[in-house]
């Protein structure tokens, strides 16, 4: 397994001055990033690829600095601030020779939930967590009766329709496997389609991808997993972190 962090945001509804970049948000001694990187480390994944584009330069020597002893790819997304993430997923699936792990960079999750869905979840396949179906901003996923995933709906309200016509299987946190042979069809889809999937989130492509690839929900049982996009969501997240400190510990 090789594996996909995307770091190329800007983290502009964050509005954290006082940090370089919004995955070095820290949780006690760590930080979001170092973190993802331990828990890669525990996981034995044979290469990690960081899609870097705000303050790059200094994410790589954080990172650097660390020596995890991990094998790091850096890639360098200089449109970032223009495109969405699905951009950056396909400049790093298209260094992937085998299953692909990805991602979120702005995501704090408990190690336990990340390395049981890795060893045990189908593939490909999407970690989800329960989810308030009227959210509009989360990514909520629709399942089919088989119970394979038809649809991601992100930024609006669910329709009336889409309510009774498919399951709710909840939200897409943040960290899904492709198997080796989805990760060329899914940047062949991108490449099909680029004009059209390169400025959007990967919720976008993966809706169409659904519709002839089978993707599995996973559900993740733990709670304590938190997507980061604005002050209140980090305050939560520390809140939680700080009153369940064992559920974050590494092994």
């Amino acid at each position: 397994m090789e594996a996909i962090i995307l770091l190329a945001g800007y983290g502009s509804r964050l509005d954290r001055q006082d940090l370089p970049h919004k995955a070095l948000l820290p949780f006690g001694e760590e930080t979001l990033l170092s973190r993802h990187l331990k828990c890669l480390k525990t996981l034995d994944v044979q290469r990690v690829h960081l899609v870097l584009g705000y303050n790059a330069s200094t994410l790589k020597s954080y990172v650097q600095d660390l020596n995890l002893g991990l094998p790091i790819h850096f890639i360098d997304n200089p449109a970032y601030r223009t495109t969405g993430n699905t951009l950056s997923m396909v400049m790093g699936l298209k260094h992937c020779h085998d299953e692909a792990l990805i991602l979120d960079g702005d995501v704090l999750y408990p190690p336990q939930a990340l390395i049981e869905y890795v060893q045990k979840a189908p593939r490909s396949s999407f970690a989800l967590i329960p989810a308030d179906i009227d959210n509009a901003e989360c990514a909520k996923v629709l399942l089919n009766p088989a119970g394979t995933i038809h649809a991601f709906i992100t930024k609006r309200e669910l329709t009336e329709a889409e309510k009774s016509s498919f399951d709710f299987g909840g939200e897409a946190i943040g960290f899904l496997v492709l198997c080796q042979e989805d990760v060329p069809r899914f940047i062949a889809l991108y490449e099909n389609n680029e004009p059209t999937y390169q400025p959007v989130l990967w919720e976008i492509p993966f809706t169409e991808f659904a519709q002839n690839t089978p993707l599995h929900p996973w559900n993740i049982l733990q709670e304590g997993c938190f997507e980061i996009d604005t002050q209140e969501d980090y305050n939560n997240a520390l809140n939680y972190f700080q009153s369940h400190p064992n559920k974050y510990r590494f092994k």
